[in-house]
Parts: C-alpha cells; structure tokens; sequence
C-alpha cells in the first residue's frame, strides 16, 4: 500500500530516516512524515477522497447561488415575463464584481470538460444548477477510476479542492471550488428562530431569538420574488409594504425591470415574516396591547 499522492502524512508516524530518531533538537520537529494510506484502489488517502466527493456534492448549490448572485433576476419566479409594462428592453441589474464571474466561468467549464454528459453550460440561475448537478453526479460515478490515475488526481484536485490565494493586488491564478466556497458558501443562513415576542416599554412587540437555531440552508430552490409573486406570499401588496416600512423585511437585491427598480425578496424571508407576524398577532390581549408570550 502506497502513500497519498497528495502528500498527507500520518500524524506521529515517522519513516526510519527521519529528523526525530537523530538524538537532535529542532526549533520545528517533524510531526509526521509517513504517507497516509491510500484507499479503494485510488492514489488518495480517504480523508482526500472525501474532500472530492464533498466538492461535488456541494459544486450544484454552489453555482445556482453564484449565477443568482450575478443575475438576480435568473433567479425570478415569473408566470408571464409578457406582462412587463414599458420599455420592451428591461435594464440590467448592478454589475457583478469581476471575482464573481470569473470564478462562476472558470468552474462551470471546468466541470463542463469532466462531465460525461456532455453540454455547453448554461448562464440562467436554474440551468446552471442543473447543468452543475448532471455533471457532478457523472464525475462522481467515474471517481474512483479518475483518482488511480495520477494526472486525472492532479486535474481534478486543481478544479475542486486547491486553494489559490489571491496575490497582493487581489488578483488569483485560478478558482477551485474550494475557493468558491470559501468566499460565497453554497449556502446562506437563515434568521434564527424567534424564541419569544416579549412587551417592549413602548407596548410594542419585541422579538427576541435563540441564535442557536439559526442552519443553513441551500440557495437553489428559495427563488427570488418580486411584484405580484411577492405580494402573492405575504398576502397581499399593501401588506409587503406595511412590512417592510416597520422594519420587518428588507429586500436582498434591487433588479431593473422594465426600467423600474424592483425589490427582490427571497421566498422564505416572506413566510417566516408571514409567520412571525401572525404569531406576534395571536399573543395581543383582549386591550390590544401585546401580552407577554409563554416562555416555555
């Protein structure tokens, strides 16, 4: 059994030859210098393994919510695009920052060159992540065979787990996903969840929450909504607009529909919004003013 082509070592587990049987002192001894083991038939230990699989498990999500984040209006939820008022050429978003589109290019015809399926990947937010998706499952199908052959290791570990450091003036060699990740998250976090509504000094509802409740949760599938589909989810658009005007909802983007700015709020923001508000209804007393919520 050979070690790890990527050059893991064994914490503690030192060849014969090694600094630490020499009887000297060293400012920074060797903590270990014999490979990792490798695993299933691969060049890699099982903890590199890993980190592949978990690359392309996390690569679909990934993408959807860096092409969202490039277009927010991929992202919309529209019955019927036909119904915009106006100028007939709607005016693009704010531009995204270059790191972004750089980065959502380099990985997207990365996976495009490795997965079987075949298929020129796509811009809109829910094809990216389809296309993500198809070509992740195929790579991971061929893993094991593409990680016993030296080159695809190496190929496959600059597309998905190196990191490349940005230089002094920002600027990176390459993108990994690793790299993505670290900068965007496949994933968001969501509000915590609201322990209690409390009465403030003012009678006026004060929300409390329990930070500890707060897990990720995957961009692709909570849409973007705007106009009739936001307003649809809050119940209706007077109430979207009560809300956000007492602070209770902010929205993530501005898009340019039509030549109008548009506010673009995620799907569940709505309707945990839509849930808090109606539990701050339920606890008012009889006199209108907001009883004290049963802690336990």
């Amino acid at each position: 059994m050979t070690g790890c082509v990527l050059g893991c070592a064994q914490q503690g587990v030192h060849f014969a030859g090694c600094m630490v049987y020499d009887g000297k002192h060293y400012d920074f001894p060797c903590e270990g210098c014999a490979g990792e083991p490798t695993v299933g038939g691969t060049l890699v230990c099982s903890k590199c393994r890993g980190r592949f699989r978990f690359a392309l498990r996390e690569v679909a999500d990934l993408i959807g919510r860096m092409r969202s984040l490039i277009d927010p209006t991929s992202a919309i939820v529209y019955e019927d695009r036909a119904r915009r008022r106006g100028s007939a050429s709607p005016e693009a978003p704010a531009p995204a920052s270059a790191d972004l589109i750089d980065a959502s290019d380099a990985l997207q015809k990365g996976l495009w060159r490795w997965s079987p399926s075949g298929g020129w990947p796509r811009s809109d937010a829910a094809e990216a992540f389809d296309d993500a998706e198809a070509a992740a499952a195929g790579i991971l199908a061929h893993l094991d065979t593409w990680l016993s052959d030296e080159d695809d290791v190496f190929s496959l570990y600059r597309l998905l787990i190196e990191r490349h450091p940005a230089n002094e003036d920002g600027v990176r060699e390459a993108w990994s996903v690793q790299d993505a990740l670290d900068k965007w998250g496949a994933e968001r976090r969501e509000q915590p969840a609201e322990d209690a509504v409390a009465p403030s000094r003012a009678l006026r509802p004060e929300r409390l929450f329990d930070e500890q409740s707060a897990r990720p949760i995957a961009e692709h599938g909570d849409a973007l909504l705007g106009g009739e589909q936001a307003a649809a989810v809050a119940g209706s658009l007077r109430t979207l607009q009560r809300w956000r005007r007492a602070g209770e909802i902010e929205p993530e983007r501005t898009a340019y529909v039509a030549g109008r700015a548009t506010p673009l709020y995620r799907r569940s923001a709505l309707l945990a919004t839509k849930e808090r508000m109606a539990a701050a209804k339920n606890v008012r007393d009889e006199g209108g003013r907001y009883a004290e919520a049963d802690a336990a």
